[in-house]
């Protein structure tokens, strides 16, 4: 079944009633309502009540219908509320979010910017719930409903449904005639949005996030490096001309691993548009596929210098040489993440009117200098004594 499901996030006990109305009526709507005091409600045993709640948004939520009365509920190690937590999870992923704040808490709002101070306790019982409200208005500039009574919250979401189903088939349509079925098949949800809306500089965008989304199947590597998760040593070195041979070989080969890099970047801006020219898309594919294949090649490399077996007087040469790549591994890592703060902050600098830097896709990289003078004084040291 392709059923919608809806999230229903909202303080439990004091909204019981209205939360009822609205599932009635995402049932009647043919869809699914999820909520957390329902049987219904997916739960890991394994997890807590928080952590439940979020890993059912990020896993089962397709909508959010947001809730907000006069409690903010209870509070998290995060500092924030579960509800809170639930939205900000929602935010992330992306997902439609329909919010809805009481009328009253709305009104008394504009009181608590004036004197935030005050003592609101008869009217909600944590102030932080006015920070949440601004928060979602004014920074998150998401829209909001203002409700009485549950009716109203139920009319907006069939009027709101029904404009997110007329919008889907337009997004289908477009999806259907415009993307090139290699797309469809090889990238994320979040790169077929940039090529469905093509807002300003999107082959900036998509590139970003192609990055993104392969350097992050890498993770797991990483985090055996991060970690010391490493494999069975493939290599057992306990003679000293031999260990100094191995040592300069897996330096050039770290050497060929950053060459690739280096030849990798001209052809990153071949693919990238001159001015009034369109980028070539499945080139930019092309160079995330290639950035985040280098990425791995180093990363394993990096588990085999660890791994290799050295004779205990010189164990240290492996961990030098295997630091020397330390920053290159970071570098790469945070380098579309770099992108992507750049283009967030010309777009807001575009929206207030002010001059727009231009877009740096250079990439600076270099070995970690102290392990690498210790790795050549540990190999000195070692060829001293052959």
């Amino acid at each position: 079944m392709n059923n919608l499901n809806i999230f229903i996030s909202s303080t439990c006990y004091d909204l019981s009633h209205l939360r009822a109305n609205i599932s009635d009526f995402i049932k009647d709507s043919g869809h699914n309502p999820i909520l957390s005091e329902y049987n219904s409600f997916p739960v890991s045993p394994d997890l807590t009540a928080v952590e439940n709640c979020i890993k059912t948004v990020k896993d089962n939520a397709d909508i959010l219908v947001l809730v907000v009365g006069s409690r903010y509920g209870s509070i998290i190690e995060s500092g924030k509320s579960i509800t809170n937590t639930e939205f900000l999870t929602a935010k992330q992923k992306g997902i439609p979010i329909f919010c809805f704040i009481d009328k009253s808490i709305l009104t008394t709002l504009t009181i608590w910017k004036d004197n935030k101070h005050a003592d609101f306790s008869k009217i909600v019982d944590n102030n932080k719930i006015f920070e949440f409200i601004d928060d979602i208005r004014s920074k998150r500039n998401l829209w909001v409903f203002p409700f009485e009574q549950s009716r109203e919250i139920i009319e907006t979401l069939k009027n709101q449904l029904s404009y997110l189903f007329k919008d889907s088939l337009r997004v289908k349509n477009i999806f259907d005639k415009n993307v090139d079925d290699f797309f469809k098949i090889n990238v994320s949800e979040k790169c077929l949005k940039i090529l469905i809306e093509k807002e300003d500089y999107y082959e900036f965008e998509f590139l970003y996030q192609t990055f993104i989304d392969e350097i992050e199947k890498k993770e797991f590597l990483k985090n055996d490096i991060k970690y010391s998760i490493l494999v069975e040593p493939k290599q057992f070195i306990d003679d000293l001309e031999e260990l100094s041979e191995w040592g300069s070989n897996r330096l050039k080969s770290l050497l060929t691993i950053t060459g690739n890099l280096i030849n990798l970047f001209p052809v990153l801006v071949q693919f990238v548009n001159e001015k009034g020219q369109p980028s070539d898309i499945k080139g930019l594919y092309y160079i995330s596929v290639k950035y985040s294949q280098i990425f791995e090649q180093l990363l394993k490399w990096m588990i085999d210098v660890k791994s290799t077996y050295i004779i205990e007087d010189f164990s240290d040469l492996k961990i030098y040489l295997a630091d020397m790549a330390s920053d290159v591994v970071e570098k790469l890592w945070d380098y579309p993440y770099e992108i992507k703060r750049q283009l967030d902050n010309i777009k807001d600098q575009r929206l207030l009117g002010n001059n727009i830097d231009k877009l740096d896709l250079n990439l600076i990289l270099s070995v970690n200098k102290e392990a690498q003078l210790k790795f050549s004084e540990k190999l000195n040291e070692i060829r001293k004594k052959i």
